[in-house]
């Protein structure tokens, strides 16, 4: 059984290795980042994590993004903070 990892993000660069982090256990961790301007691509993909780049402005849409892309039985949202 895998565990995908789903974190939205928006300029979490402060906040994005540490949260990736505590998620080290999970199979897959994947990051929906919202047109972020710091680097929190550039640390999430540092960490393994497949970004997947998405300017919807609908959170429930960014959600299913992730969704949509996760490879794993089950499905774990985490917030970055």
């Amino acid at each position: 059984m895998k565990i995908s990892a789903i974190i939205l993000a928006k300029n979490e660069a402060s906040r994005i290795d540490k949260c990736l982090e505590s998620i080290s256990w999970a199979d897959e961790h994947i990051v929906i980042d919202n047109n972020s301007t710091d680097e929190t691509i550039k640390i999430a993909k540092k960490f393994g994590a497949r970004v997947i780049e998405s300017s919807d402005k609908n959170f429930a849409q960014r959600r299913n993004i992730g969704l949509r892309e996760a490879k794993g039985d089950w499905i774990l949202y985490v917030d970055a903070d």
